[in-house]
């Protein structure tokens, strides 16, 4: 992503959930802290209690007003089982 800036700490993870489908899901809020409107790419990682790598996956929050928020899911790829927790990898701010 070019022109892009670390926005881990404008992050925040709701609660992991299981979907129907047995994938773990978790909201996903971006706080644009920049004076124009920003995206954001956010790699969620799922893990166990362990903090064994389970899945990563990306998310993008497009087109997030100035001192605003947005909100988006990151969805697992696959079923995952048991206590699955989620944290923010990596944030873009773009």
């Amino acid at each position: 992503i070019k022109n892009g800036v670390d926005a881990k700490a404008d992050i925040r993870l709701g609660t992991p959930a299981t979907a129907s489908d047995g994938r773990t899901t978790v909201a996903v809020t971006a706080t644009n802290s920049a004076d124009s409107s920003k995206s954001f790419a956010v790699q969620v990682d799922f893990t166990d209690k362990n903090g064994k790598l389970l899945d990563a996956v990306v998310v993008t929050v497009p087109d997030v007003p100035a001192g605003g928020s947005g909100k988006g899911t990151a969805r697992s790829t696959h079923g995952l089982s048991g206590d699955v927790r989620a944290k923010v990898s990596r944030a873009v701010r773009y």
